[in-house]
């Protein structure tokens, strides 16, 4: 029995609008509600999500907004007249940048997709504040508390101390700690900006000798070895070790899973799987000028990729996600990037159309799709009868010498009929032939096209 209020042959209702800085894609019918947000600052113009299998979805000007000639437009372009609102797109975006919801009674919003995987080994984590200061998406805050260096150094009359302190800032990774316990004395120069290829958060440190009585509590800590501290004579004092304490909070929402953090980390608390694993070659370096051309580097999500200054020109650094932004950015189609493999996080249910999102997936790393399409159907039908129709007195029914014309078109024609008229076949399914006939007898009619 139809359910109150749903229409036989209902159209749905498409619409494209602009909400809270997202272009939304709807889909509406009384039965189910599609939704597909594409949010613009979140996509990089890569290309995981241009295997729709619908062709719904091209680039945009990825080039231009590399270059800075265009800001803010949309670096991939959605035709709501093709989208199937399928969420393929949602589950390949490793960025975030889609989002397909769907409501209605029963509607299913969690399935499989692309994504890496990040842990943090709070045993072996300091916490330091390295990994937050590198993260190329922010996607990492910390908490860290260091006894006060004064708390740890008690002195039993007059303090005096002489000695030497030297820093190895070629060690150094400026985790920040020493600064944390002994701020009077080691000041470290932050930078705004983390760059390739060493990825320091700063660029320099000092110690202000006349507030240093050469504890050695700041080389005790310190996980590079880069400081070496020697005390030739002090007071009477007595040190204790300091104590480090908090937290490493971990955005799993906004996280690529590059592993730039486990790659600086210097205590290996951390431990992160990338989405994808493949390589990036440089085909064509004789059109690379990175002293006039910025576009893959500005457009790297991960500052993977830098200018080396050397007659290689280019580098790519090993926590590139292998997106393709780069390679979509290059006017001069100096850089092609190969995808090898994905890592999935698949849903707990099993449900088959999980397994042709899977297809889809390998379309992603460039494997070909099944001769027969991206998506393949096995589907089983009871042999549609035979239909006899009764005489008919129209021209062209009846043949001069009173013989009867045969009614009955090819099983092949009747299935065309039963898949371009949806209402038809419901009416078939449910014993009605009489619409079918008169269909029969139209297209009998009708001149057809040699």
């Amino acid at each position: 029995m139809d359910k109150p209020g749903v229409l036989i042959g209902e159209k749905p209702v498409v619409s494209m609008d602009v909400v809270d800085g997202k272009i939304r894609l709807t889909w509406k019918t009384s039965l189910l509600n599609r939704t597909l947000d594409y949010e613009i600052s979140k996509c990089v113009g890569c290309s995981l999500c241009l295997p729709c299998p619908w062709e719904a979805i091209t680039l945009g000007p990825v080039q231009e907004t590399a270059s800075g000639r265009i800001e803010g437009a949309p670096l991939v372009n959605v035709d709501p007249d093709i989208c199937t609102f399928c969420g393929l797109c949602d589950s390949s975006c490793i960025y975030g940048a889609f989002d397909a919801k769907y409501e209605s009674e029963g509607a299913v919003n969690d399935f499989t997709r692309i994504s890496g995987t990040h842990e943090i080994d709070e045993e072996k984590c300091a916490p330091c504040l390295l990994c937050a200061k590198v993260c190329p998406t922010d996607s990492l805050d910390v908490e860290v508390k260091v006894d006060h260096k004064k708390k740890l150094v008690t002195y039993k009359g007059e303090e005096h101390a002489e000695g030497t302190i030297k820093i190895n800032e070629d060690k150094c990774s400026y985790c920040g700690l020493c600064e944390i316990l002994c701020p009077e004395a080691i000041k470290i120069f932050w930078s705004e900006e983390v760059k390739p290829p060493d990825f320091k958060p700063a660029v320099g440190i000092r110690v202000d000798e006349d507030h240093c009585d050469y504890c050695g509590l700041c080389q005790d800590i310190c996980p590079d070895d880069a400081i070496e501290v020697k005390c030739t004579k002090s007071s009477a004092r007595k040190i204790k070790q300091p104590t480090i304490t908090g937290k490493l909070i971990h955005n799993d929402e906004t996280c690529i899973k590059c592993g730039l953090c486990a790659t600086v980390c210097p205590y290996e608390a951390l431990k992160v799987e990338k989405p994808f694993t493949g390589e990036v070659k440089i085909v064509k370096l004789e059109k690379c000028d990175p002293t006039g051309c910025n576009n893959c580097f500005n457009i790297c999500p991960v500052d993977a990729i830098y200018p080396t200054g050397t007659k290689d020109k280019i580098a790519i650094l090993d926590h590139c996600v292998y997106c393709g932004a780069c390679e979509h950015s290059c006017p001069y189609d100096v850089l092609e990037v190969q995808r090898d493999s994905y890592l999935l996080n698949e849903v707990e249910c099993t449900r088959e159309w999980e397994q042709a999102r899977k297809l889809f997936f390998d379309a992603v790393i460039g494997k070909d799709p099944p001769p027969s399409g991206l998506f393949e159907r096995l589907i089983s039908v009871k042999p549609i009868q035979r239909l006899h129709v009764k005489t008919s007195t129209a021209k062209g029914w009846e043949s001069e010498d009173g013989e009867r014309k045969s009614a009955m078109l090819s099983a092949q024609r009747i299935k065309e009929l039963l898949r371009d008229n949806p209402r038809l076949h419901l009416q078939f399914e449910r014993g009605n032939t009489d619409k079918l006939i008169e269909s029969i007898k139209k297209t009998q009619e009708a001149p057809r096209e040699e």
